[in-house]
């Protein structure tokens, strides 16, 4: 069994999903203090970059965090094959369920502790579904806030950015524990 090394794409994702999750709350305050509507979306297109690169980091996390899945525990008991653990992001509203569930997979297929034991009968882990819930929350209210009347805005952007800082903590803390069960 050859275990890849996720430890340093993880720290990097966890850095860059947290400077995301920084700006937009930079993007929040300039939203609340009217610096003029071109600060305020210099600072939104700023935080939508880094968001990108800090998505694609974390998928590449998850791509070898899978294969190692695949090693630890066996991967004709994913549900999805790893094909879909990129694609699963793009795919119009499979992306509101695929990666979840590949993250889920993931986190069972990582655990040594029950080796006799299906994939599919291990237990879920709460700590991807609270960072699923919070992550697809944020952004949904993002969404809104972004087509919302001009006084609701800043508002709604700020829950949405609070969102993705508690999103951040969550993805960081999963990536972490992904991490130590797989070394």
């Amino acid at each position: 069994m050859v275990v890849r090394p996720v430890q340093g794409i993880g720290t990097a994702a966890t850095g860059a999903i947290a400077f995301a999750a920084g700006l937009h709350v930079v993007t929040a305050v300039l939203l609340w203090v009217s610096v003029g509507e071109a600060s305020s979306r210099a600072a939104n297109w700023m935080a939508l970059f880094v968001q990108v690169v800090a998505g694609v980091l974390f998928i590449v996390w998850m791509v070898r965090a899978r294969l190692n899945s695949d090693d630890i525990t066996s991967r004709h008991q994913h549900r999805y094959t790893n094909v879909w653990v990129p694609l699963g992001w793009f795919i119009p509203f499979g992306n509101l369920v695929i990666p979840f569930v590949v993250m889920q997979d993931i986190w069972r297929g990582s655990d040594r502790t029950q080796p006799m034991v299906g994939l599919q009968q291990r237990a879920k882990s709460g700590l991807v579904t609270a960072w699923w819930i919070t992550y697809i929350g944020s952004n949904v209210l993002g969404v809104i806030a972004g087509r919302s009347a001009v006084q609701d805005g800043p508002l709604l952007y700020t829950i949405s950015a609070l969102g993705l800082v508690a999103a951040a903590v969550l993805a960081g803390r999963m990536i972490n524990q992904v991490n130590g069960m797989q070394a």
